[in-house]
């Protein structure tokens, strides 16, 4: 059913770890310029992976990165890693991972409609009698994050926070874990503002 997800690309970076942590370079005698928001966001996740590795040793790694501890965690590290989920978890795998800080060149996140999985969410909706629930489901998207893992965000017309986490249950049981050629981590149920009303887990 997770067929129509677009394979999620690889993860550039500039090649060379940023010099000094999280300062922007600046021209001599010039004002510091501000580091993007992307890489606002991966120093953010780096300092959260190492927050964990200090905690949890060469063992969290294994938790945050292959669990998709970060990629979960993401969702709830406000509007720092809302610049980028995407390089949020890639710092937060390198951090983990006690690695050198290795910042991309680049946005990592990508989001992308995917009317396939929309047409089959509410095919398979009518069939279980629910055409209701078929309705409130206005797009869905998917949100590549780093490596193969990304999010799913469905926009609804929902406004009450108990509705939309009904809808949540209901779309993660038709998903039933098949997850297409990526690993899906998060579902992401939106208002008619584009606001996150709800998640769950994939």
């Amino acid at each position: 059913m997770a067929a129509g997800f677009v394979t999620a690309s690889a993860c550039g970076t500039d090649g060379t770890p940023a010099s000094g942590g999280s300062r922007a370079s600046s021209p001599a005698g010039g004002r510091p310029t501000a580091l993007p928001d992307f890489k606002k966001a991966y120093e953010a996740g780096y300092e959260e992976g190492q927050k964990l590795y200090a905690a949890g040793g060469k063992g969290a790694a294994v938790r945050e990165v292959v669990g998709g501890g970060c990629a979960r965690r993401a969702l709830d590290a406000g509007a720092r890693a809302d610049r980028d989920r995407g390089a949020w978890e890639k710092g937060c795998h390198d951090g983990v991972g006690d690695a050198p800080r290795h910042p991309p060149a680049h946005p990592l996140t990508r989001r992308e409609p995917n009317p396939r999985l929309l047409k089959d969410f509410r095919a398979w909706a009518q069939t279980q009698g629910d055409t209701a629930t078929a309705r409130h489901a206005g797009h869905v998207f998917t949100v590549e994050l780093v490596g193969a893992d990304y999010d799913v965000e469905v926009a609804t017309d929902y406004r009450s926070r108990a509705e939309a986490e009904e809808f949540a249950g209901t779309f993660a049981r038709w998903w039933d874990a098949d997850d297409g050629p990526g690993v899906a981590r998060n579902l992401v149920i939106l208002n008619a503002r584009d606001q996150r009303i709800a998640t769950e887990r994939l």
